[in-house]
């Protein structure tokens, strides 16, 4: 019984430590374009994180950008990545925490991504995604992207504009929809193997080596959303 309350403790002082570091959080600059962190930054090291699924939990309450895209009773906590990346950025070393968040269904993955300084302005970046695999379609297709905490949920492929000037605040670009290329992935990187079941071999690859996900996976189709508010 004295175990159970102690651990029920535990997990209301992480939640609370977790909500507190948010709130704290000072206010984010202004993201400049449509920005692709993975593109302004070259990649230093990177080492896996193993965090209990308390402490997973813990994140996924705390963070805005995974509440925004599951409910945290949706997570499939034994087979979440995680992994900590250091990175150069305009000629200084920074950090990227990189979670890969398979859901429950297995047919979706959240791809989390926080920098230790902003990336031209992006602070957190997440996707949720959406893995087709038939004979005659293998894709994986973007059906919310968040930035600083922003959540779009996207129905479909969007268009909604060209320019920054076609938005209140700024014009935004997303892939879509991808096609998926395991061999190149699986040679780029050597961490994650093929294990059969797509959604943890996504999450190990966008928790592991993001830059090969992008490299590999060809998008078939971009599309563009506003974002109307600052982050």
């Amino acid at each position: 019984m004295r175990k159970r309350v102690l651990s029920v403790l535990v997990v209301l002082l992480l939640i609370g430590a977790y909500a507190a570091y948010a709130v704290s959080q000072p206010k984010l600059p202004k993201v400049k374009g449509c920005v692709n962190p993975f593109r302004e930054v070259k990649p230093i090291s990177r080492s896996q994180e193993n965090w209990s699924s308390v402490h997973v939990f813990a994140k996924a309450l705390a963070s805005k950008d995974i509440r925004g895209l599951t409910k945290p009773w949706e997570v499939d906590y034994k087979n979440v990545k995680i992994a900590k990346h250091e990175l150069e950025y305009n000629g200084e070393k920074i950090e990227m925490l990189a979670m890969g968040i398979p859901l429950k269904d297995g047919k979706h993955v959240i791809a989390y991504y926080e920098f230790s300084k902003p990336v031209q302005g992006v602070k957190t970046r997440a996707y949720l995604l959406e893995f087709i695999i038939s004979e005659d379609n293998k894709r994986i297709t973007t059906k919310a992207v968040t930035t600083n905490g922003e959540v779009t949920p996207l129905s479909s492929c969007e268009h909604e504009c060209t320019s920054d000037a076609d938005c209140n605040f700024l014009c935004m670009s997303y892939c879509c929809s991808r096609d998926y290329n395991i061999p190149c992935t699986i040679a780029c990187c050597g961490a994650c193997v093929w294990t059969g079941n797509l959604a943890y071999f996504l999450g190990c690859v966008l928790t592991e080596c993001p830059w090969c996900y992008e490299a590999c996976n060809r998008c078939i189709e971009y599309g563009t959303y506003c974002m109307d508010t600052a982050p």
